[in-house]
């Protein structure tokens, strides 16, 4: 046999044992038997919800909602690593769905991935603008990363459309900021003006037509 069928036949080998290789990772199922499978507890309420999510996404991988709430439950598991892929494959599936880019924006500014993070919280305010909880953490994130101002303005903008941010027993983080004062003293002038708006209504037997 001639050199070059042999480097032909030697390259379609390679070639096939690439297509395969990959088509067996392409048609894996990452939902067989998962890392975090080893330690779940079908007895423990948590456990048995993991597990459910996971028989879910065997079947239909391609559920966002259902990839957003595995990775919820995992992250009170204590696999935060399993929670963010989780998070990620969700907006994957559905690159609309502003609770996991939250929840995602959470994940990576729990192991300080800032940019990233910054990145969820964006996406999820595109989809959902003016939500208080993203807002608020946003700010919390642009503090972290050193940024006062954007931290004081999207600490406002949060605190003027949901007051019970500044209760710690609704918003534990609040008291993860030094800034809270210096947004209230931002908010104040807006809130204020439309506190002190005392518009007047129309009198009692007030008649529209002329005499």
């Amino acid at each position: 046999m001639s050199r070059i069928p042999l480097v032909a036949a030697a390259a379609l080998l390679a070639a096939g044992c690439s297509l395969v290789k990959y088509e067996s990772h392409h048609n894996s199922n990452p939902y067989a038997n998962p890392f975090y499978a080893r330690y779940l507890n079908p007895q423990v309420p948590l456990d048995a919800a993991i597990q459910h999510d996971v028989d879910l996404l065997s079947v239909n991988p391609h559920s966002a909602a259902t990839h957003n709430e595995l990775g919820q439950l995992l992250s009170q598991k204590g696999f935060p690593k399993d929670a963010e892929v989780e998070f990620e494959r969700s907006v994957n599936a559905d690159s609309h769905f502003y609770p996991a880019w939250y929840n995602l924006g959470l994940a990576r500014a729990a192991r300080g991935e800032f940019t990233g993070a910054r990145f969820a919280f964006g996406r999820a305010l595109h989809y959902k603008p003016g939500d208080s909880w993203t807002l608020f953490q946003a700010g919390l994130l642009e503090e972290q990363r050193g940024d006062t101002d954007a931290a004081i303005e999207l600490y406002a903008k949060a605190i003027l459309k949901n007051h019970s941010l500044l209760d710690v027993r609704v918003n534990p983080r609040v008291v993860d900021s030094k800034l809270i004062h210096l947004a209230l003293i931002r908010a104040y002038p807006s809130q204020h003006t439309r506190d002190t708006m005392l518009f007047q209504g129309t009198p009692p037997g007030y008649n529209d037509q002329k005499p």
